[in-house]
């Protein structure tokens, strides 16, 4: 188990840049959507 959690962890550190910078952008894209959202909502 130590070995398999090992593992996981190396992968989890080489991914993490690639990982923190996907979550950044739907994060960007999710307040995006919302914004948009709401500016339809009042204009209409």
């Amino acid at each position: 188990m130590q070995d398999m959690e090992s593992i996981v962890l190396d992968q989890n550190e080489e991914a993490l840049a690639p990982a923190v910078v996907v979550a950044t952008i739907a994060l960007l894209a999710v307040f995006v959507l919302g914004f948009l959202i709401q500016i339809t909502g009042i204009a209409v």
